[in-house]
C-alpha cells in the first residue's frame, strides 16, 4: 500500500500536497482544541488566508464546528482523521522514519510526531495523544501502571480519553514525588490517570536524595511498604527521558556529584537514574521507586521525548530498554538516526 501511495505522489504532487495541507489543519485542530484559528496559524507556520480557507472547508464537510469558544473536531471529523493516519504517516514520510528508528533502536515500535517539541507545542500534545493511544492499546482491567513526573507525561494523561469502565487494576508513581511543580509529579499524574482509567491508586510523598538511614525508616512505614510491594508487581511502565546534567542541576544534586556526572560522560536521566552514553547506569538517586534491574520483568515499557535536544539522552536510555515502545517527535528521530550513523 505504501508503495502505491508513492507512486501517486509521484504522479499527482499537487493533489497530495493539498491532502496532505488539509490534512494537517484537521489534526492540528484536534490537538489544540477548543482553539483559534491564529492559534493554528501560529502552530503549523501557515499563512492566515490559507487556515482560513482550509477552515472554510472542513466546516463545510462537517468535519470541524465553529462556536465561540473556538474550533473543533466533529465526530465525523474524529473519524475521518483516525481512518487516514496510516494512508498519510506514508504519505510524508513517518512511516518510513518510524520503521528506520525502530531498527536503530532495537525498539519494539516507534511512533514519531509531526515537528519537534523543542519549537513546537502542537508536537508535544501530539506525542501525548500518541503515547495515550499506546497505553489504551496496551493495558486491561488486571494490570498495574507505573508513571513517572515530568511534562511528557502530563500530556499524554491529559490526552487519556475518560473510560465508562475499569481498564486498568491500579496506577503507581514510578518514584517518590519531586520538584516544585506539582501538576508534574508523578503522584499527581497517577492520580489523574487512575481518575481516567477507573483504576486504584498509591501516592508516595517523598523526595530525592533522602539519607541511607532515613530511606531505610521510610521504607518500614506500612502506607509507603504497602506502595513498595504494588510497584514490584507493576506491569507497565510510562516513562520521560531528560537530559542527565540538567535534571542534575534542576533537582539541586550536590555539585560534586554534577561533577562526578560529567566525568562520568553522562547524558540521560529516567526515574532517577543518570545513564553514559552507551546505557550504563553511573548514578541512582536515593529515592524509593521502580528498580531498572527489574524492568525486564514487565510486559511494556512506554518512552515518550522528543525534541532534537533530547536525541542524545534518547539513544542512550535505549541501550538499557532495547525492547521499549519509543513516542518521540521528528526533530528527535532524524538526530538520534544521524548520532546513530544510520
Amino acid at each position: 500500500m505504501e508503495h502505491k501511495l508513492q507512486l501517486i505522489k509521484k504522479i499527482a504532487p499537487d493533489l497530495t500536497e493539498e491532502m496532505i495541507k488539509r490534512y494537517r489543519v484537521l489534526k492540528t485542530v484536534r490537538l489544540l482544541q477548543p482553539c483559534g484559528r491564529r492559534l493554528v496559524v501560529l502552530s503549523l507556520g501557515m499563512t492566515e488566508r490559507t487556515v482560513r480557507s482550509e477552515i472554510e472547508r472542513l466546516s463545510a464537510q462537517a468535519l470541524v464546528h465553529i462556536s465561540k469558544i473556538g474550533m473543533s473536531l466533529t465526530e465525523e471529523g474524529m473519524e475521518v482523521l483516525e481512518g487516514l493516519e496510516t494512508i498519510f504517516s506514508a504519505l510524508t514520510g513517518l512511516s518510513i522514519l518510524e520503521e528506520r528508528l525502530t531498527d536503530a533502536l532495537g525498539a519494539q515500535k516507534v511512533f514519531i510526531a509531526q515537528g519537534d517539541s523543542d519549537s513546537s507545542e502542537r508536537a508535544q500534545k501530539e506525542m501525548g495523544q500518541l503515547a495515550a493511544r499506546v497505553l489504551s492499546e496496551n493495558t486491561t482491567e488486571d494490570l498495574r501502571i507505573a508513571i513517572a513526573g515530568g511534562s511528557a507525561m502530563a500530556e499524554l494523561v491529559q490526552a487519556a480519553p475518560e473510560s465508562a469502565v475499569p481498564m486498568a487494576k491500579m496506577v503507581l508513581p514510578a518514584r517518590g514525588s519531586i520538584g516544585r511543580r506539582l501538576e508534574l509529579q508523578a503522584d499527581t499524574l497517577a492520580a489523574r490517570l487512575a481518575e481516567k482509567l477507573q483504576a486504584d491508586y498509591r501516592l508516595l510523598h517523598l523526595p530525592d536524595n533522602l539519607s541511607p538511614r532515613v530511606l531505610e525508616e521510610m521504607k518500614k512505614d506500612p502506607d509507603i511498604s504497602e506502595t513498595i510491594a504494588e510497584m514490584e508487581q507493576a506491569n507497565i511502565l510510562l516513562l520521560g527521558v531528560g537530559n542527565a546534567l540538567e535534571l542534575a542541576e534542576k533537582r539541586r544534586l550536590d555539585e560534586a556529584v554534577r561533577k562526578q556526572l560529567e566525568k562520568d560522560n553522562a547524558v540521560a536521566e529516567a526515574c532517577g537514574y543518570y545513564f553514559d552514553g552507551a546505557g550504563k547506569v553511573v548514578y541512582e538517586t536515593r529515592s524509593i521507586g521502580i528498580d531498572f534491574n527489574d524492568i525486564d520483568k514487565m510486559d511494556c515499557i512506554i518512552l515518550v521525548a522528543g525534541g532534537k535536544k533530547k536525541a542524545e539522552s534518547l539513544l542512550a536510555v535505549s541501550h538499557s530498554i532495547p525492547n521499549g515502545i519509543f513516542v518521540t517527535d521528528e526533530g528527535a528521530a532524524l538526530e538520534m538516526l544521524r548520532l546513530a550513523g544510520k
